[in-house]
């Protein structure tokens, strides 16, 4: 043997205590990218399947050796350790009889078994030994394949440059070939480093290809998950209408050809897509569907991913039994695949789900210290952060302040290393509400600040990306709005140089061409508006939520002055105002929330408005609960900010004074539609009532002053009865 095959032996040989020099830092991301190499070892099983070689007994002829190599390819994921062993038999034989590429192939899968273990560094090694070797022999093939595995491990080193240039050199040698099933692949790949990369039009442009080159292989296969992928990429932007349109496109081309793991891939995406939409049911009826298939398909990897989406979705509906029910599942099939990351993320899963339960927080701890371990085990500081997040919020629960703190502290110090914007901000919050609770202004200050400028960055980001898009939209439309203009002028001047001499028929071309010119002006001028609208449409979202934002700070400030206050009189008329400015805050948060941006669903902010008043004002030593019956009433903003904050008042009265002799009681919150653009507001509860000769005209108090004004105000009739409890009734015209 010569000295490059005795290095590789030894390389083998201590394998077993070389360190984890880097691991898996975004779980994500590894899903997407280890799946990708499995589906490529699945194929090369089958073709090991199908050989029937057995890795441990075969001649020294190069037939034998590639069959041993594909059969020692089927353990690369399933028992890596057993598979170099059967490779550096191969790599012997190799060198025995000369055989390069045997042993550019043994490098290139041994490279492979060490990616499946996370050895990134020496995977790297192994593949540029393969690719020397590949490029002696000019095996163009082997070139590529080394390539596409090699830009896989540079993109987990979060080494994108080198990921790029080796995804773009094995989809030229694949192009080579004529390999358009491995083109496809790479151009797979290359979207989602340029993704990562940050450069969308370089994306837009790898979309349209990868349709493009599904079509010419006329597989409906592809085409359909390049209609997936397109989804993807409308999802990542927040378009989630135009990705599920693209997942149904997927989902028709499935179902003709008759490819049920496709249609099980097109019916999740639907499912993930109307989660993010808030319609959990629909949801959870495709994730139905999709199971159903994938159990008759035996993808136990994404029917697991299946059971999370279902778990999602029935927490979101607040079954949290179901949930639990379809996280178990999930985890109980990751389990058997011993595949790590995805155990963590089912572990957390059902921890979070045992807290959204209140009453279950041992349980949750228990769940979520699992995950932890595992997590930093492989150092992955993302899922660190957020079991750490989680662990405070329980402590919370369980009211260990200290314990909450110094969990939260650690998931923020993490997750600004990390640059992980989404747990900063949800732990910021937690903590500015734990310090202030302490007494501890500053602290609980500066994490308010935190919190807001989190928040804030997110949201213009946001906004600027949608504003970009819309601009790039209007300037495609125009340019192909001027090629048309431009061929009709042609076609129009040709048929007059054609028919000069026809008086008549010149006279109607130009009539015709006046005709066309000015529908041209009309269609530019309403591109023109569009955009307009669309900016301020953009504008106004982002004003409506720095009002929101405004208010809430204010409302943060009313709460810290009140904890240094000593009067309980000056403390409660601290706390009324802050529930006014909370209120009104409701108001611009549904207005931000809404695509309309000028009205708002009222009973969706009565459901927000009384949580918030019963968190506010509940005791341990009284039940206060509420009821709201609600038609789908749609009100602007000048007539649901008073009427809101008439509500605020009368409901917050109800929930001080209305069950002071008893230990439980009932508000009730009604709003109908009486006739055309007249409604009724009833405001009522089930406690003492009213002081005998209580009259609201002549009433003193500063709430209900407020509530006289605010009736005046938006033109409403005032009325109040007192019959077993106290009713208000607020009547008002809706504005036209």
């Amino acid at each position: 043997m010569n000295q490059t095959g005795i290095d590789f032996y030894a390389i083998l040989v201590t394998e077993n205590q070389y360190p984890f020099t880097l691991m898996l830092k975004n779980i994500p991301v590894c899903f997407m990218i280890g799946f990708c190499l499995i589906f490529a070892s699945c194929k090369e099983k089958d073709a090991a399947s199908k050989s029937g070689s057995n890795p441990d007994a075969f001649s020294n002829d190069t037939a034998s050796i590639n069959a041993a190599n594909r059969s020692a390819s089927a353990l690369v994921r399933k028992n890596p350790d057993s598979a170099l062993l059967y490779l550096n038999k191969t790599m012997k034989h190799s060198y025995g009889i000369n055989y390069e590429y045997g042993i550019g192939e043994a490098f290139r899968l041994s490279g492979l078994a060490n990616f499946y273990r996370y050895r990134y560094d020496t995977a790297l090694y192994l593949y540029n030994k393969a690719y020397e070797i590949f490029e002696k022999i000019h095996s163009k093939r082997g070139m590529a394949q080394t390539l596409f595995s090699m830009s896989y491990a540079y993109s987990l080193k979060s080494d994108l440059p080198n990921s790029l240039e080796c995804a773009e050199n094995a989809k030229t040698l694949y192009e080579e070939i004529n390999d358009f099933y491995k083109v496809y692949d790479c151009i797979d790949g290359l979207i989602y480093i340029h993704q990562q990369l940050n450069n969308p039009r370089v994306v837009d442009t790898l979309m349209n290809e990868l349709v493009k080159v599904a079509g010419t292989l006329n597989d409906k296969k592809k085409l359909a998950n390049s209609y997936i992928i397109l989804g993807n990429h409308f999802a990542d932007q927040a378009y989630l209408n135009l990705a599920i349109e693209n997942y149904y496109k997927a989902l028709k081309i499935a179902e003709e050809s008759g490819d049920s793991v496709e249609i099980a891939n097109a019916m999740g995406s639907i499912g993930l897509a109307n989660l993010y939409l808030y319609e959990y049911q629909t949801a959870i009826n495709y994730y139905l569907k999709q199971e159903a298939i994938l159990k008759s398909t035996g993808d136990n990897y994404e029917l697991s991913k299946t059971y999370t989406g279902l778990g999602e979705g029935f927490n979101a509906l607040r079954n949290f039994d179901k949930g639990l029910e379809y996280h178990l599942k999930a985890l109980a099939l990751r389990e058997k695949m011993h595949y790590s990351p995805a155990i963590s993320n089912s572990l957390y899963n059902i921890g979070y789900t045992y807290y959204l339960m209140e009453d279950s927080a041992d349980l949750a701890l228990r769940y979520i210290s699992r995950s932890l371990q595992i997590d930093q085990e492989v150092m992955n500081y993302n899922g660190i952060a957020q079991n750490y997040m989680l662990s405070g919020k329980i402590h919370i629960l369980k009211k260990n302040f200290p314990a909450a703190i110094i969990l939260l502290e650690k998931a923020l110090t993490l997750a600004k290393e990390n640059n992980n914007p989404d747990v900063i901000m949800e732990t910021s919050g937690a903590l500015c509400i734990l310090y202030a609770n302490q007494g501890e202004y500053r602290k609980a200050y500066d994490n308010m600040h935190m919190n807001n400028e989190i928040s804030d960055s997110l949201v213009s980001g946001r906004n600027l990306k949608r504003i970009t898009q819309l601009e790039m939209q209007h300037a495609f439309d125009k340019k192909q709005s001027e090629i048309e203009v431009a061929h009709l002028q042609e076609k129009l001047q040709f048929e007059t140089k054609l028919k000069r001499n026809k008086l008549v028929r010149n006279y109607s071309l130009v009539i015709g061409s006046m005709i066309v010119a000015f529908g041209a002006f009309m269609y530019y001028s309403y591109r023109k508006s569009r955009k307009a609208e669309k900016e301020k449409e953009a504008l106004l979202k982002e004003i409506h939520h720095r009002v929101k934002n405004n208010l809430m700070v204010i409302s943060s400030l009313l709460n810290l002055q009140s904890g240094t206050l000593q009067d309980d009189n000056t403390r409660y008329v601290m706390k009324e105002s802050q529930s006014r400015v909370k209120s009104m805050a409701l108001i611009h948060e549904l207005l931000y929330q809404s695509e309309l941006f000028t009205s708002i669903d009222f009973s969706k902010y009565l459901e927000l408005l009384m949580a918030s008043l019963q968190s506010a004002y509940s005791r341990p030593d009284l039940n206060i609960g509420y009821v709201i019956r609600a038609d789908d009433i749609r009100l602007d903003i000048d007539t649901a900010l008073p009427l809101g904050l008439i509500t605020n008042e009368l409901a917050t009265n109800a929930f001080k004074y209305a069950f002071t002799d008893s230990t439980a009681g009932t508000i009730t919150i009604d709003l109908h539609r009486i006739r055309d653009h007249q409604y009724m507001l009833r405001i009522a509860d089930d406690g003492k009532g009213l002081p005998p000769g209580f009259d609201v005209e002549s009433s003193g108090t500063l709430g209900l002053k407020l509530v006289k004004l605010l009736t005046r105000q938006i033109k409403a009739k005032l009325g109040c009865k007192v019959n077993c409890g106290t009713e208000f009734e607020v009547v008002f015209t809706e504005n036209i």
